[in-house]
Parts: structure tokens; C-alpha cells; sequence
């Protein structure tokens, strides 16, 4: 067992590094491609934003019913590769619920159940809210956690805001609760409610990058589900769209990794 948490530390610490790095990436301020989309969650109104975010193109699109060709393609091109590798190794905000979850709390297990709001957000929020209500502050943008703490927060600080003082206050109130979710369940958001998770869930069952099963016979120690950042069981459930490539699984040496 000393071996196997070994090695997910050592798989644990790449994943922050390429994280860091993406977030840095992502934040060059003269390096502007906002026409180009990051297949990340990470806000392109935030003042270092250099690429645009693809949930917020989305919506934007949405609303003048107009179909993000490019979006979409990006998002395909990236999921037909590596399903929801990005989730587990690229995304800003995923680095930001990976380091809140060190510190010591009380956990809780999430309802399996939950899993499928994140699908109601992108269907609900993403696209039919824009789509039937323009104009109208109901959108996933009006509300996403990750725009309030890239975006929303710094332009208050810097005092540029609306005057929508109760519009703020209910975004930091979600965030909170995001924030505080992230502490106590590893991966909160991205389980339950971030669409691009959605989205990128649909390709993990054909992406490029799979998982498999190892030639060791299993012998249901456990430790496969033990260790997974999204409170799954990678042996019965390989390559489920809940997975997000984190591949803390193949420390265990039961679950390798397989391209093709």
C-alpha cells in the first residue's frame, strides 16, 4: 500500500505542475487569442484571460441561434483525443478544487445520483436559457463559479463593476459553496454540476486515450475505488464518462493506461 500512495503523490504532483502550467498559459496578458477557445473552464472576462472559454461562447452563440462551428469543433477535436484528460490535468479550476481538498475536513460522498446535473446545466443554462431568454441574466455565465473568482471578484476590486451589488453578492455566494463543496468531496463541481465536464464525458468511451484493465486478476481489494478523485470504481466502471483521466488508478497497478 506504501507503494501504490507513493505513486499516486508522484502522479498527484505532475497533475498540479501541468495544471500551474496551464494556468499560466492561459493568463500571458499579451498573448491574445480570444477568438480561439481554451477547452477549459476558465473565463475569458477575467483581466489575464488570453483565449476565450468555450461555455461562454456557447451561450453567447446560443443567443443570436447561431451554431459555434469552431467551438465545437475545438471540444471534439480535444475529447476524440483525450475524453476528459483536460478535466483531470489542463483545468484551471480543477487545480483550484485539487488544492482546497488538501486541507483537512470532514468529507462527505456525494449521491450517486447527482452525476446528472451537470447535464441539466448545459441543457438548461448553456443553451436553453440564452436560446429562449435573451438578454436575461439566467444563464450559466450569470451564475459560473469560475467567472465569479477570475472575472467578477477582480473587476470589483479593481472598481469596475455594474452597480449590481446583489447580483455579486449571489454569485459569491455560490462560489462559496462551490469553494466549500471542493473541500469536502474531491472534484465536487466537476461531478455534479460543470457542463464542459458534460460535454467532454460523451467522448471518454471512444477518446484516443483509454484505460484498461491490467492482466493481474482482480481480486476486489478496493483500492481502485479507494484512490479515484471522482468516486468511481475504475475496474468496473473503465472509461465511464465520469472519469477525468486523473490515472490515480494506475498506481495500483490494476488499471493501465492504452491509446487507440
Amino acid at each position: 500500500m506504501r507503494g501504490i500512495t507513493k505513486k499516486a503523490t508522484g502522479i498527484s504532483r505532475a497533475r498540479l505542475v501541468t495544471q500551474a502550467a496551464a494556468l499560466a498559459l492561459l493568463s500571458i496578458p499579451f498573448l491574445r487569442l480570444q477568438s480561439v477557445c481554451a477547452p477549459v473552464l476558465y473565463c475569458h472576462s477575467c483581466p489575464l484571460s488570453a483565449m476565450a472559454c468555450p461555455i461562454g461562447v456557447a451561450v453567447n452563440f446560443s443567443t443570436f441561434q447561431v451554431f459555434p462551428f469552431i467551438t465545437i469543433g475545438i471540444l471534439g477535436l480535444v475529447g476524440t483525443l483525450g475524453g476528459r484528460f483536460v478535466c483531470g490535468w489542463l483545468c484551471p479550476f480543477g487545480l483550484i478544487q485539487d488544492l482546497l481538498h488538501r486541507i483537512r475536513a470532514r468529507r462527505i460522498a456525494l449521491p450517486r445520483g447527482l452525476i446528472y446535473a451537470k447535464y441539466a446545466v448545459l441543457v438548461g443554462l448553456v443553451l436553453m436559457a440564452p436560446l429562449l431568454l435573451p438578454g436575461k441574466p439566467y444563464t450559466f455565465c450569470d451564475f459560473c463559479p469560475a467567472g465569479t473568482l477570475e472575472s467578477a471578484i477582480p473587476w470589483a476590486v479593481m472598481g469596475v463593476n455594474t452597480g449590481d451589488w446583489l447580483g455579486l453578492s449571489l454569485r459569491i455566494a455560490i462560489l462559496s459553496g462551490v469553494l466549500l463543496l471542493a473541500v469536502a468531496a474531491s472534484r465536487g463541481w466537476c461531478r455534479v454540476l460543470c457542463p464542459l465536464g458534460a460535454m467532454f464525458s460523451a467522448f471518454n468511451k471512444f477518446s484516443l486515450l483509454r484505460l484498461k484493465a491490467t492482466g493481474h486478476k482482480c481480486t476486489n481489494c478496493g483500492a481502485c475505488r479507494e484512490i479515484c478523485s471522482v468516486g468511481i470504481d475504475p475496474i468496473a466502471e473503465t472509461n465511464s464518462g465520469e472519469c477525468i483521466r486523473c490515472l490515480d488508478c494506475t498506481s495500483t497497478g490494476h488499471v493501465g493506461i492504452s491509446i487507440g
